[in-house]
């Protein structure tokens, strides 16, 4: 895929971010013509990809096709756990995923194993056993990334390391000091057996403020080639949340540093109806979209990437069906 162009702007200003909260669709507010486009879409898999065909793989990957999409990033190969693996799609999904991307003409970034203890580790104050849980995921990425023959099919594109970073848990000057040699470790391996730095996602946590994310990346950056997918968290907190990760994205704009946009294209539910334990959501509005749609197109982003067009915008629900067409009608035009 070719990346789209950069246009380095200063950074979004307060004003226009509010603007872009109370006017929704108002495309002209970023000078955006309307159209939407797409470089790429996250696929999350879970126990029922294990038994797709290969009709249904392209079937999926088709639909995303269609709508703008070049490359897919799998969030994870496979869950693990303590002590024993949850899930693992390592051979079979895999393969077959990354042929009928090769026959679409898409290019597919794996993501690595994904240890579900992550969130739990990173939240309790014990240092040590941060630093044991850091040691053996890093060690275990690394040996899977050696272990594999990935990099040598046509459709790969490069690794995704599946776990977020914010900055409310490693915000202090200890665990970046703990998290940098961990990054290190799994981007040098990604770039070793690709040839290609890894991508990583992070967003802005609400607990913390937005200068500290940008001070954490700033940080990561002067150690560590990697490439940082900022996640636009307006699925969850609604466009103004472009504001909180307004620091960091002067910041990279400042080094020059090439990053990724994640642009949500859910709305979670109102909490009152959520179960405990639960992520309940619906596809976006496209009024919705569009306005994210008119930040992203000036963001200085090499690539655009949407969380996620399977399920939220290829579903089979009424509201997939209703943004899938009016998303179609809004694509750039031969």
């Amino acid at each position: 895929m070719q990346p789209l162009p950069i246009r380095i702007r200063p950074g979004l200003t307060r004003r226009q971010l509010l603007r872009a909260s109370a006017m929704g669709s108002t495309l002209a507010l970023l000078g955006c013509d309307g159209t939407m486009a797409v470089g790429g879409s996250f696929l999350q898999p879970w126990d029922e990809h294990l038994g797709w065909s290969r009709e249904r793989w392209g079937q999926s990957l088709s639909g995303m096709r269609e709508l703008g999409c070049e490359e897919v990033f799998l969030q994870w190969v496979g869950l693990e756990g303590e002590p024993q693996p949850a899930w693992d799609a390592r051979a079979p999904m895999v393969q077959m995923l990354l042929d009928q991307a090769a026959e679409q003409g898409m290019g597919v970034h794996l993501g690595l194993p994904y240890n579900e203890a992550w969130w739990k580790v990173i939240h309790q104050p014990d240092l040590d056993r941060l630093a044991d849980f850091l040691r053996a995921t890093g060690a275990h990425g690394t040996s899977y990334m050696q272990s594999v023959s990935w990099p040598g099919h046509a459709a790969f594109r490069g690794w995704y390391i599946p776990y977020e970073l914010e900055q409310y848990h490693w915000g202090s000057a200890a665990r970046i000091a703990m998290l940098v040699p961990w990054l290190k470790g799994l981007s040098d391996a990604a770039i070793a057996t690709s040839g290609r730095e890894p991508s990583v996602s992070t967003y802005s946590s609400e607990m913390e403020s937005g200068e500290l994310l940008a001070q954490v990346w700033s940080v990561l950056l002067d150690h560590v080639v990697v490439r940082p997918m900022l996640q636009d968290g307006v699925g969850v907190h609604g466009i103004a949340n472009y504001e909180r990760l307004e620091p960091l994205h002067r910041m990279l704009l400042r080094r020059g540093t090439g990053f990724d946009l994640i642009v949500e294209v859910f709305e979670r539910l109102p909490d009152a109806a959520n179960m405990p334990g639960e992520f309940r959501a619906r596809p976006a509005s496209f009024e919705r979209l569009q306005a994210q749609w008119g930040i992203a197109r000036e963001y200085g982003a090499r690539r655009i990437v949407a969380y996620a067009l399977d399920p939220w915008v290829t579903g089979a629900s009424e509201e997939s069906a209703r943004l899938r067409s009016a998303w179609r009608a809004a694509m750039p035009q031969p």
